[in-house]
């Protein structure tokens, strides 16, 4: 299942078999059953591989990393914060660069996604030393 996708991941970094199995300490002919689905690939060797470089949402999904991302984004968040990045700088009359604001929302972020809700506290306290 994955191992088609493994070998396409594999030519475009333009590597060979020996050069996987060098990370993921390896041989060749282990990565060769991985690639033809003799063998798993598993958690351990997706962590090297993307250490490495590979692309392993691509691996894992058939698509590319950073369309798959886009759909684990939690975007109903993203949206709060960034409306209530606005709601700030209305209420205190500051004008944010286009720029400034999208790496506020993406600082804020990542600092709220894995409680997926918004710290009052926090989202002040960074957007007050940044403005």
């Amino acid at each position: 299942m994955f191992g088609s996708r493994l070998a396409s991941e594999r030519k475009r970094l333009k590597l060979s078999q020996e050069a996987v199995a060098t990370v993921l300490g390896t041989s060749r002919s282990v990565v060769g059953m991985i690639e033809t689905d003799q063998t798993s690939l598993g958690a351990e060797r997706l962590l090297k591989l993307g250490a490495a470089g590979f692309d392993v949402l691509k691996v894992l999904t058939d698509e590319p990393g950073k369309t798959a991302a886009g759909r684990l984004l939690n975007w109903d968040l993203a949206m709060k914060i960034s409306e209530s990045v606005d709601d700030w700088a209305r209420m205190r009359g500051v004008k944010l660069h286009p720029e400034k604001k999208a790496l506020l929302v993406k600082h804020l972020y990542l600092q709220f996604a894995s409680r997926e809700q918004i710290d009052a506290h926090l989202l002040n306290e960074t957007l007050q030393m940044a403005a």
